[in-house]
């Protein structure tokens, strides 16, 4: 209703109609994507039509994000996390690394968050990666002994595989969909391609290995529980040839993704290289069959949705606009970097909180060139101060990713809530400090760098 009254609304002195109608449809597909009312993919498929079919914006600027290397980024994970599960590499992978579990609850949230992120550097998708584990975690937690699904036990190990893949890897630059969709968006919006290698170095020493250390600890004590562990002996069965040629090409993959910055090739056309490899006939992965049928192609359109939201909004000039309204709030001024840092931080939770976290790159970046105006930084030092919003967050509508834990979990809100509350609110008197602290060292958020 708001989006049909601001649509059809005259527009204020100083405001055009474009701006008015873009500011309309943004609001709509915001809100769809924040309430979940329809599935976030068809939500994007409607925003992408009301944009052509009232001709708010050109197609070019509209379905941007189909000539994006996030969106290809996407694609190829979806065809990686599909031949990953259906070789059975990754049960694999979760059985040889859980049977040593130590005894003590603590010991076993430390090892499974841990554990969920190494699955970061391998499946590009974290709801997809949430979906492979989730499961994984609920039966372990049976043969523990907690039995019923609401124990603390039980919810602990879910929570710890679900923040511990997600949490950490929005450092690692293919493993999470905000990650591609602030990749994406700094491509096409600033023309700011985005290294492997040096977001990983900028950002992992602090919001990496933050959340390692401290959100195992939340989660032990929220929900700490006896378990009932008895060692058991596996039997190893030997390697199939689709898991080692799989394996191969992950580790081919691999050794690309963090070696970008020699050889300038995108993560996006590396992750659709490999796909392309496991669907050919000669591997045997996958049946290219599974293309129009076991492929569920919904976070692919859904992410051309965000950048092209992202593309809209800076078309019509509504980064600079929120920005402008937003720099009488906050009073930015060059020389007092810690400050500018902490504003730039702010304004990004609040706008992940009404927009959830794959839409908010799109609108943080679109507003970048007028911060590092106000800053004095550079734009890329501007987009690594909106990325540490991520991470600490109160609500778990605002990840897709731990929806799904929620979901198929059966968790109770209330408990994931306590969770994301207690660790926003070390997140934000320690992490975030660090982090500016160690990106100052790399001359990130200091004025003219």
């Amino acid at each position: 209703m708001v989006s049909v009254i601001l649509f059809f609304l005259p527009p204020p002195e100083g405001y055009t109609v474009q701006v008015m109608r873009s500011a309309a449809v943004i609001l709509l597909a915001i809100g769809l994507w924040s309430t979940a009312v329809l599935p976030s993919a068809f939500s994007a498929i409607i925003f992408l039509f009301l944009c052509i079919g009232l001709s708010i914006a050109p197609a070019k600027v509209v379905f941007s994000g189909f000539h994006s290397g996030a969106t290809w980024l996407v694609f190829g994970g979806l065809i990686l996390g599909l031949a990953v599960k259906k070789t059975g590499l990754d049960m694999r992978f979760v059985r040889s690394l859980i049977k040593n579990f130590p005894r003590s609850y603590t010991g076993m949230i430390y090892g499974v968050f841990w554990i969920s992120l190494v699955f970061a550097f391998v499946l590009p998708s974290a709801s997809g990666r949430v979906a492979v584990l989730v499961p994984i975690m609920a039966a372990l937690a049976k043969e523990l002994g907690f039995i019923d699904n609401s124990s603390k036990g039980r919810t602990g190990l879910i929570l710890a595989a679900s923040m511990g893949t997600m949490v950490p890897a929005f450092t690692i630059l293919p493993a999470n969909v905000p990650n591609m969709a602030l990749y994406g968006a700094a491509d096409s919006i600033l023309n700011i391609q985005l290294s492997y290698s040096e977001y990983f170095i900028l950002n992992f020493p602090v919001m990496g290995m933050f959340p390692l250390i401290v959100y195992p600890a939340i989660i032990a004590i929220l929900f700490k529980d006896t378990p009932n562990y008895k060692r058991h002996i596996q039997k190893n069965t030997q390697w199939g040839n689709f898991e080692k040629r799989l394996s191969s090409i992950l580790l081919v993959a691999f050794v690309f993704w963090v070696s970008d910055s020699f050889h300038n090739i995108s993560p996006a056309w590396v992750a659709l290289g490999a796909s392309i490899l496991c669907l050919l006939p000669m591997t045997g992965i996958l049946k290219p069959q599974v293309l129009g049928s076991e492929i569920n192609y919904g976070p692919f359109f859904f992410l051309a949705g965000v950048i092209g939201l992202g593309s809209l909004a800076n078309n019509a000039g509504l980064g600079t606009i929120i920005a402008d309204s937003v720099s009488r709030v906050f009073d930015f001024q060059q020389g007092e970097d810690f400050l500018n840092y902490v504003s730039i931080s702010f304004i990004s939770m609040l706008v992940g909180l009404f927009t959830t976290m794959p839409a908010q790159p799109s609108i943080m970046v679109s507003m970048t060139s007028v911060f590092s105006d106000f800053t004095g930084w550079t734009q890329t030092s501007v987009i690594m101060a909106t990325m540490t919003a991520w991470g600490i967050f109160p609500f778990f509508y605002q990840a897709p990713p731990l929806v799904v834990a929620v979901a198929l979990g059966n968790l109770r809100v209330i408990d994931v809530t306590r969770m994301l509350c207690i660790y926003m609110l070390f997140g934000v008197l320690f992490m975030l400090p660090l982090h500016f602290l160690w990106g100052r060292i790399f001359g990130k958020f200091i004025v003219g760098t």
